[in-house]
């Protein structure tokens, strides 16, 4: 018995202890891919568009936003396979349906084809198609619309937009279906000058997504966050400042 009062003591110290084992993470993980001005890496002089506007969401839902810029591939990976990961920027796919929580729309994207600085514009998928290759980001969701338009692998190039734009400069590939707010400021950078852009082809819409063990609870909390910063103005005020 007269261990009993050390015993509970030393239970008592440690009851804190186990709490903060079992406690889910206060940190949650934005993961997108490299889009310039859209999910920007860290050394750059603003986070860009989504990284903004996904750190904000997850503050109001009480949480510290981490945020990994990585290729969508991975960054898929990292989502579907941790508790405390969420993805932005993204679109919802067929394939991807079943793998992820859908958790809120942000915005929506117009894609488009991309011909090279002097080039004529391509508004169709049959231009595109006869002019040879068409190049795609690697990863992107754009290669599942265009299965579902009957266009095969052999007929796609995927590589990262840096890539891309080399490779529509050189004419490796005939176009690059992409977006402009993401393709057109690459294209110009490596290239030094702008590409030319055909008629938006279809539109998709942006989604913040989780993997299936990401808590239900918390991911309300962000769909409400994503809610209550486009009833302010949050969103709205962000999109102008990035110009998009």
């Amino acid at each position: 018995m007269p261990g009993l009062p050390s015993t509970l003591a030393l239970s008592l110290l440690l009851m804190p202890c186990i709490a903060l084992a079992t406690e889910p993470s206060r940190t949650i993980i934005l993961e997108c891919d490299y889009l310039p001005s859209i999910c920007n890496q860290a050394d750059e002089p603003s986070p860009g568009l989504m990284i903004e506007i996904g750190s904000e969401a997850i503050r109001r839902a009480g949480y510290m936003p981490q945020t990994k810029i990585r290729p969508w591939n991975r960054a898929m990976r990292e989502v579907i396979d941790n508790n405390n990961a969420i993805i932005i920027y993204f679109a919802r796919t067929p394939e991807r349906e079943p793998l992820f929580h859908w958790i809120s729309v942000i915005n929506s994207t117009d894609f488009r084809l991309f011909t090279r600085d002097g080039a004529t514009p391509y508004n169709t998928l049959q231009q595109a198609t006869a002019a040879g290759l068409i190049g795609v980001r690697t990863g992107s969701s754009v290669l599942s619309w265009l299965a579902q338009q009957g266009v095969s692998k052999q007929q796609i190039e995927q590589s990262q937009l840096t890539e891309m734009a080399k490779m529509l400069k050189a004419g490796r590939i005939g176009s690059f279906l992409g977006a402009s707010t993401t393709f057109k400021p690459t294209y110009q950078q490596q290239v030094g000058t702008m590409p030319v852009e055909g008629n938006v082809l279809y539109s998709s819409e942006n989604w913040i997504a989780s993997g299936p063990r990401f808590p239900p609870e918390t991911a309300a909390k962000i769909a409400t966050a994503i809610s209550r910063m486009k009833e302010d103005g949050f969103i709205e005020q962000l999109t102008r400042k990035y110009g998009k």
